[in-house]
């Protein structure tokens, strides 16, 4: 009986500084943090450059159609307000509705345009964030982060936990074809 006591206290002793042995591990291990600076990031990534220079290209062509609609509309207006006085008031009234009519044609154009690059400029984000995303996820689980966190949502932090000049590279360093996978 007295060796049954002995191994149950034994047991007891080992599990009990088992137990406290994982807790002043789990006391001791700081987390690890990081912070992103996105503006910094879509300023800068040469895939969000890239996303911005097919948004230009793709809307370069109506946006010149419309400055030059805007343009013609002017001139005719310039044209009717000077020769008001000398043409006839059935001249003047039919100017004035075929001007009427450019103006609800030049703003159809500019709704139209703001509405379609506004929602392929969210899609480009959209594309550009999930590749970020997808980078920041590898270098936190390679790199042993806890947690890396905008630094919008940031009062403070250290230089040291910024890591969004190694998402930069890393961004820099992958492939047009991981780049598209992203889509």
């Amino acid at each position: 009986m007295n060796h049954s006591i002995r191994v149950v206290g034994l047991l007891l002793g080992l599990s009990l500084s088992s137990v406290l042995l994982a807790a002043d591990a789990a006391l001791s291990t700081t987390p690890k943090f990081g912070v992103l600076d996105w503006q910094r990031l879509v300023s800068t990534a040469p895939q969000a450059k890239e996303a911005g220079k097919r948004l230009e290209a793709e809307f370069q062509g109506v946006a010149q159609k419309l400055t030059e609609k805007q343009n013609d509309f002017q001139a005719k207006r310039t044209k009717m307000q000077r020769d008001k006085d000398v043409v006839s008031v059935a001249e003047r009234t039919k100017k004035e509705k075929e001007l009427a009519k450019i103006e609800q044609d030049i703003r159809r154009m500019d709704e139209e345009l703001r509405s379609e690059s506004t929602t392929r400029h969210r899609e480009e984000m959209d594309d550009f964030l999930r590749l970020v995303r997808e980078v920041v996820e590898k270098l936190g689980q390679e790199q042993g982060y806890d947690a890396i966190f905008s630094q919008e949502v940031a009062v403070y932090y250290a230089d040291r936990i910024d890591v969004t000049d190694t998402i930069l590279e890393k961004l820099q360093k992958l492939p047009k074809s991981a780049e598209k996978k992203a889509k």
